[in-house]
């Protein structure tokens, strides 16, 4: 997943990896961390959620300024949003890899 805009004009990278890590990127500082035995299944879990199926590939509201865009690549898709629009699916998955971004 990658964070962008925002009235700083950030730019995150979340990546989950096979081997249950986590790599981050903000601003140019880079981290791997390891997940555990149980947020690995939480986050396959939320990756591998049915509903995402329904989510559309763009949900930007054009009209808005200064939101974060998000874009998932996930399952051969990619999604991105500004979360304008409520997908609640999508929206857990985006909370939880978000708690793996430095904090701010």
């Amino acid at each position: 997943m990658t964070v962008t805009g925002g009235f700083a004009g950030v730019n995150r990278l979340v990546a989950l990896r096979g081997d249950g890590t986590v790599r981050t990127s903000d601003g140019g500082e880079s981290a791997v961390r390891r997940t555990t035995a149980a947020q690995f299944t939480t986050l396959r879990t939320l990756l591998g959620d049915p509903a995402l199926a329904d989510v559309p590939a763009f949900s930007v509201n054009a009209g808005a300024a200064d939101m974060f865009r998000y874009t998932l690549q996930f399952g051969g898709r990619t999604v991105t949003t500004d979360r304008s629009t409520e997908e609640p699916a999508l929206d857990r998955l985006i909370t939880a890899l978000e708690k793996w971004l430095p904090s701010s």
